[in-house]
């Protein structure tokens, strides 16, 4: 016969054997069993916290690793974009696909790139990942890495077979990026790799021309005088972005999905004009100010006819975009006046927001703004709740790039030339 105290210890033994299996059972088969799987907002929201366990535990409860979010983006992306390298390489692992993109046409390659992920970038190249996919302003990883100034990821994307003077939606190349930036490693490596020197963008820049305006070092300068074309030849016009997979033009809204137009929201152009350009837009982003030049031209060219909304979308890797926005709809509380001529400085020169949230003060000072008031309307339940209703606005259509417009109910993603919104125009006025 058993001693009370070894049964009473045995008994207690088996109670917590009980309470491990039913703990096992219910994050693994037993979730499984109460629910049919985990729903795709699950996985995210694990993946937000860095839970690499709970990421594992959900894909073996059936979530799908390829599933998309409210915004059209798969784990893996938003994993990227969350920077968490664990769960990034147990995705890959898990199967994950490296060829999906987000609903702006964001490989993972693309996406690790804008973030300046090397260690990511590396992981899917040796996977094969596509190194010539483009998003909808026709921006590839290698453009990406040359605005953002990655020698490293340029390099390992030319040797993965990167098309070296693929040209984005403004007409340009990485080459024309980097000069931009003023970087003389990337130009001297694109240089050497054979990038041309020659080719004109939209705005006429050429890679030349915007060292010279960056104030290039003089051997940068010697080096890319001495691989342009003959400057006895023909001067070529600018060149049309080649073609890509999302250059698709135009969608129409469903009749009850039309954007809401707020009336307290300042208007550019009649405010009874038929046609309504709603904008959605990032003061930061170059594409955005190419966006805005071209709506500009065809308020001009429909005078009275067409009126302009702006919306805003600030991009994760934008950091002034959101201050700036924030800028934008207080100004427009004390004057529409001062608030347009921001938005036109802002994009006449975007660089300039690299000064912080001083030059937005700066800028605002000298527009003749109330600056206590507009601090307080910075801050206040206004602004806050205009910027809140536009990112719903943005989610709801996944516009998970800028710009991106919407003409009475027809969608046009990117930046495009004015000729999409003249197609778009005429038709609306021969209804």
């Amino acid at each position: 016969m058993r001693h009370p105290a070894e049964r009473a210890r045995s008994l207690f033994l088996k109670l917590v054997e009980s309470v491990v299996l039913a703990i096992v059972l219910l994050l693994t088969g037993g979730l499984a069993c109460a629910q049919p799987a985990s729903t795709p907002a699950d996985i995210y929201t694990v993946i937000r916290s860095g839970d690499l366990q709970a990421v594992r535990q959900l894909l073996a409860a059936g979530a799908q690793v390829d599933a998309r979010d409210n915004w059209g983006r798969t784990p893996l992306i938003v994993a990227l974009q969350q920077g968490k390298t664990a769960i990034v390489e147990l995705l890959i692992e898990r199967g994950a696909s490296i060829s999906m993109t987000d609903a702006w046409g964001r490989t993972p390659l693309l996406v690790a790139t804008q973030l300046r992920n090397t260690a990511a970038i590396r992981l899917l190249l040796s996977r094969r990942a596509d190194v010539n996919v483009a998003n909808k302003n026709d921006i590839t990883p290698l453009i990406a890495a040359a605005q953002t100034g990655n020698v490293e990821a340029a390099n390992l994307l030319l040797a993965a077979g990167a098309a070296l003077d693929r040209t984005d939606n403004l007409g340009w190349t990485a080459l024309m990026w980097a000069a931009s930036r003023n970087d003389a490693m990337l130009i001297r490596m694109l240089v050497e790799r054979g990038a041309q020197v020659g080719i004109t963008g939209l705005d006429r820049s050429t890679a030349l021309g915007l060292a010279r305006q960056r104030g290039a070092d003089p051997a940068v300068l010697a080096l890319l005088v001495g691989n342009a074309p003959d400057s006895r030849a023909p001067v070529a016009g600018a060149q049309l972005p080649k073609p890509g997979p999302h250059r698709s033009g135009v969608a129409p809204l469903p009749a009850d999905r039309l954007p809401v137009i707020d009336t307290r929201r300042i208007v550019r152009g009649r405010a009874d004009a038929p046609i309504t350009i709603v904008e959605y837009t990032d003061f930061q982003c170059p594409y955005c100010g190419f966006g805005a030049k071209t709506v500009e031209e065809v308020l001009a060219r429909y005078e009275g006819q067409v009126r302009l909304v702006v919306k805003h979308s600030p991009l994760q890797f934008h950091p002034m975009a959101k201050p700036a926005a924030h800028y934008f709809e207080a100004l427009s509380l004390q004057s529409a006046a001062r608030a347009w001529a921001f938005y036109d400085r802002l994009f006449e020169n975007a660089r300039a927001l690299g000064g912080g949230e001083p030059f937005l003060r700066k800028l605002a000072g000298d527009l003749g703004a109330d600056m206590p008031q507009l601090e307080k309307d910075i801050a206040g339940p206004v602004v806050r709740d205009r910027l809140a209703d536009d990112l719903r606005e943005v989610e709801r259509y996944q516009f998970d790039g800028v710009p991106a417009f919407i003409v009475n109910g027809q969608v046009i993603e990117g930046a495009q030339p004015v000729q999409v919104f003249v197609d778009v125009l005429e038709a609306l006025l021969r209804r």
